[in-house]
């Protein structure tokens, strides 16, 4: 339940109040906001603030109730004036929506609707929350997805798309921001009070404003103004997002064919953030870790990352911020062409980064294939239905863009995307609005296939036959092996590849009904169902087939194709069509491959075959196994990186490395991991830039207390976000018992902010011991957990507990939560991919162990 602050607010259960809609979530529409302008007392130093708002909005229909959003803050001087005025009482519902009551009917009409308010800065880093950063005290915003009725009374739903005119007045010695340009400021003894410009009209969830004793360093080269911004000490590690945002901005006009929207582009680096970054509307938030890098020292996986998120985030000022979704059901499209459009436009700023090899579909295709999953355009009432699968999201919407665009073509793809910025600019749109634009500008019927995709959960599953010159596709549900599900078709763009000798050739076909026969130019020698690794489907070959494709993919097929084979041979085990002991013969192959990241990417899916596999029985095999695979690249690679060499061999190395510590114990890497990480505590920035942050893990996981000790002590001092993150995830690598459990503890010290506990939790999995010692500790203090982390993080809790083929493990989990679901309904879904996920890996565990074993036994 939300609390109640203070007596301006009475608490209303759902069953009392008299305003119930068939959506309690949602506001009614006898009213409707125009403007707001919101005033506020803001003081870092203390732990509340005060503020005054008057929204000028339009009653539609008679009423006794005005409809807002409200969460931890208490009302009073309720004011509405206009066509008749009155004094009104607040009653604040359990599902965030406030009740502004009159005694006497509104008719309608034009009004204006004054409150004034308190609340307590929030200190899970939602709403207007602050934080300390080396003690000092600042305030940031964070109210996407509906937390900005934590911090005044609003009408907190994206189709209230309205101006907003923000007022702040802080301490003098503060540095205050907001959206806009300041408009005009007055000092009054200690105090200045800062005017922003009136916005354009926005949805609530990206107004922004921040306080506190920033540095700033302006932007050259954009058509507006633009600043990075910091906490105090940081300001010098700037500089990389100065050089590349104004090529990243330059990029997007180009691609949308309109200029960036807003007056200016300020961009702030937040100490305490729960997300990668936030794109408000001229003041965008980014997790300091992913904005702020020494260029000298930083790895290229850090800088591409930095590139990618700015990216996002600005694609987001034209897709979100200009045109906006009506309502949270088409959050999937924001984020998932958000993703799209960023990593088009880092490939083509950086095609060093090698970013087309980053398949967004490979790391949620198992997810999305599970029973329990929903479509990732669902109907959305609460916070949790839209952070419920928010992850698919962003990775299967993008992934479906780019299958698209391969389909329909790049140009008639931008063309429908310009057209859709201009005719919906500052303007709320549906999903169907694009799905049109693009249709228009193509010719072709894209609902028909973006629809099957978005609007039901899995993918198809394209079996392929070739008899001569003749190839039949036909599709059917892909799902794990032994699970049943309702029968669901796709209109599912189709590419192939084929070859014969030296000639290959590409061709692609819409397939619309459950079969389809295509003319081939020659009979193939190999045939590859997914040419440049656009389709969102997983394909199936005969066994003559695919050994055919297996001989020829290191020659024939493209680096981003071999890695989407490696992803399509995991999942033809999932679905039953091969065994384990065939995966891993295919994953062995892929060791000695050309490029870095498909070895990379290899040993990856031998990992995660491992922990399904492994136990008492093999683990001496497996160690060996995977050490001996390992050892195949490292002979070729090197343990240390040469003057030169492929930066794709530098991102490899720690994976290599990894194996060599954690699976065979090798002394010599040990040794050398701890010697990094002392020079790189003390400072030294000679160490392998792309190494340390796993040497680090290693050091700490066979270190001792000392050890252990100066990580705390350096991790608390810094000023650096990229050693600090880095510090975070090895200290969750702790592994003797008495250690493991006093850096839990710690993790729930004011030593660590709200976000950062989940990089210590996730490095608690690694050894069943550690993961049982950890599942008991979050059981013991599930209390304090729950109130450190942020909100929305809470309902994932029971993937900590739960994980693996575990069944013990996960009766335990629903033992302990399951109690818990009439307080927190958000568990009810989590437990429920849960159990499909673990007792789908029992499913295979006792399906294929025997195979497995038979393969390692004959190495």
């Amino acid at each position: 339940m939300y609390r109640v602050m203070a007596t301006g607010l009475v608490t209303v259960s759902l069953l009392a109040s008299g305003v119930i809609q068939a959506d309690e979530f949602v506001l009614s529409k006898q009213t409707k906001p125009v403007s707001q302008a919101v005033s506020l007392a803001l003081d870092p130093t203390k732990d509340d603030f005060s503020g005054s708002t008057d929204i000028k909005i339009q009653v539609l229909e008679k009423t006794k109730i005005i409809q807002l959003n409200g969460v931890d803050y208490s009302a009073t001087n309720i004011q509405l004036t206009g066509h008749q005025t009155c004094e009104m009482t607040a009653q604040m519902l359990d599902t965030g929506i406030v009740n502004l009551v009159c005694d006497t009917e509104i008719k309608p009409g034009s009004y204006n609707l004054h409150l004034d308010f308190t609340a307590p800065f929030n200190r899970q880093s939602v709403g207007l929350y602050k934080t300390v950063d080396a003690g000092v005290p600042y305030l940031f915003t964070q109210f996407e997805m509906s937390d900005a009725r934590r911090s005044f009374p609003v009408f907190d739903e994206p189709e209230y798309k309205i101006p907003f005119q923000i007022t702040i007045t802080a301490p003098s010695n503060e540095k205050v921001y907001s959206n806009t340009p300041v408009q005009s400021t007055q000092v009054e003894g200690e105090l200045t009070t800062h005017v922003f410009a009136q916005t354009k009209p926005l949805p609530s969830y990206l107004v922004a404003f921040a306080v506190g004793q920033f540095e700033e360093v302006s932007i050259e080269g954009m058509k507006i103004p633009g600043r990075v911004i910091t906490t105090k000490g940081k300001i010098e590690l700037a500089q990389y997002a100065v050089k590349e945002m104004p090529a990243i901005l330059g990029a997007l006009e180009s691609y949308f064919g309109v200029d960036y929207p807003y007056k200016k582009l300020d961009s702030i680096a937040v100490p305490e953030f729960p997300f990668g970054a936030m794109e408000n509307a001229g003041l965008v938030t980014y997790r300091e870790d992913i904005l702020l890098l020494d260029e000298q020292s930083a790895n290229q996986n850090t800088k591409q990352s930095s590139v990618s998120v700015v990216a996002h985030e600005l694609a987001h000022q034209w897709y979100g911020n200009l045109v906006t979704m009506e309502w949270w059901n088409d959050l999937w499209l924001n984020e998932a062409f958000a993703s799209w459009m960023a990593a088009k436009i880092t490939h083509q700023l950086h095609p060093e980064f090698e970013s087309d090899l980053r398949l967004s579909k490979n790391r949620v295709m198992s997810m999305d294939a599970r029973l329990s999953t929903k479509p990732i355009r669902k109907p959305i009432k609460t916070e949790a239905d839209i952070m419920d699968g928010l992850g698919l999201a962003y990775s299967k919407g993008s992934a479906v863009l780019s299958m698209v665009e391969n389909w329909i073509g790049e140009e008639s793809f931008k063309q429908g995307i310009r057209q859709y910025i201009k005719d919906n600019a500052f303007k709320n749109t549906q999903a169907d609005d694009l799905w049109n634009a693009l249709s228009k500008a193509s010719g072709k019927d894209v609902a028909k296939v973006l629809s099957t995709f978005i609007e039901q959960s899995s993918y198809p599953l394209i079996t392929v036959d070739v008899k001569g010159q003749t190839l039949t596709l036909s599709q059917q549900r892909f799902v794990f092996a032994g699970s049943k599900a309702p029968a669901q078709a796709w209109v599912v763009p189709v590419s192939i590849k084929y070859g014969k000798g030296d000639k290959i050739i590409s061709t692609s076909i819409l397939l619309d009904s459950e079969t389809k026969t295509l003319d081939l130019e020659f009979t193939p020698d190999w045939i590859y169902p997914d040419a440049d690794a656009m389709g969102y489907y997983r394909w199936l070959l005969d066994d003559k087939q695919l050994a055919n494709l297996l001989v020829n993919a290191k020659t024939k097929l493209t680096a981003r194709e071999r890695k989407a084979l490696i992803s399509s041979a995991d999942a033809l085990l999932d679905g039953g069509f091969i065994s384990a002991g065939d995966l891993l013969a295919i994953l062995a192959e892929f060791i000695d491959d050309d490029h870095p990241q498909i070895v990379s990417s290899a040993l990856s899916y031998l990992q995660i075959q491992k922990m399904t596999f492994i136990d008492a029985s093999n683990e001496a095999k497996w160690a060996k196994f995977i050490s001996a695979k390992a050892k195949v690249a490292i002979d070729k690679y090197g343990l240390v990186a040469t003057p030169g060499e492929s930066i794709e061999i530098s991102k490899l190395r720690p994976s290599l490395i990894a194996i060599l510590a954690f699976e065979g114990k090798d002394k010599a890497v040990i040794r050398d991991a701890k010697l990094a990480s002392q020079a790189y505590i003390a400072g030294d920035k000679s160490v392998d830039a792309y190494l340390i942050g796993t040497q680090l893990q290693i050091a700490i996981y066979f270190g001792n207390n000392d050890l252990i000790q100066e990580f705390k002590k350096t991790f608390e001092a810094t000023k650096n976000p990229q050693k600090r993150t880095k510090l975070m995830h090895a200290l969750g690598y702790v592994a003797e018992p008495k250690q493991q459990k006093a850096i839990l503890d710690y993790s729930l010290t004011d030593k660590l902010n709200s976000p950062d506990l989940k990089y210590i939790m996730a490095g608690q999995s690694y050894t069943p011991v550690r993961e049982a010692l950890f599942r008991d500790w979050v059981y013991s203090n599930y209390q304090a957990v729950k109130a450190k982390l942020p909100p929305f993080s809470v309902a994932k809790l029971p993937n900590y507990t739960g994980t693996g083929c575990d069944l013990k493990a996960l009766e335990q989990t629903n033992s302990f939560f399951e109690p818990k679901l009439e307080a927190s309904p958000e568990f009810k879904r989590t437990l429920a991919k849960l159990n499909e996920k673990v007792k789908n890996c029992v499913k295979l565990k006792t399906r294929e162990q025997a195979s497995v074993n038979n393969y390692l036994q004959n190495l």
